[in-house]
């Protein structure tokens, strides 16, 4: 066969290696200006499958870590592209932002009746505490609001004042 005429591996531009795994024993770095990791429809004849990017630290059981920081800020999206878009140069911190029909859910702990979790789903935010107290603490007031602020009922530290146009206290 003439070297013209052989098919290379995956990733070289032919051969039947739909597939590649690595391994490293110690420090793997890759270091650059821009990195990206995109997971894409595959091209035929490779079975579409998930569109999947995982990053995965078991270490031992108890030991794992992934640290995720940026200096200027870390920004978390989905959706379908390009709404939300991914970048934004006014991040100063952490933003999470997804489409308006996702949920955005914070949850700690593995036991049914104890977890405690923040949801945020399409028209409402819940937070449950748990076999716990739900603790929102303020130094000044605490204000919560419906109706485009036509009723509120906002904790100060010198009183409780409810505002509407009916007030009913059971």
């Amino acid at each position: 066969m003439a070297e013209e005429e052989k098919q290379n591996g995956g990733g070289s531009g032919g051969g039947p290696d739909l597939d590649h795994h690595q391994e490293f024993m110690g420090t793997f770095g890759v270091a650059a200006n821009q990195v990206s990791l995109v997971s894409r429809p595959p091209f035929p004849p490779a079975p579409a499958a998930p569109y999947v990017i995982k990053i995965f630290s078991p270490g031992a059981g108890e030991d794992g870590f992934v640290d995720v920081r940026g200096s200027k800020g870390v920004r978390i999206t989905t959706g379908p592209p390009p709404i939300p878009p991914m970048h934004s140069d006014s991040t100063n911190g952490m933003e999470v932002e997804v489409s308006e029909a996702q949920n955005i859910t914070l949850k700690r702990g593995l036991i049914p009746m104890v977890d405690q979790k923040i949801d945020m789903a399409p028209g409402q935010i819940t937070v449950d505490g748990g076999e716990g107290v739900v603790k929102i603490q303020s130094v000044t007031s605490i204000e919560i609001s419906c109706a485009m602020g036509a009723c509120s009922i906002k904790l100060t530290p010198a009183a409780i004042i409810l505002q509407g146009p009916i007030i009913m206290i059971n």
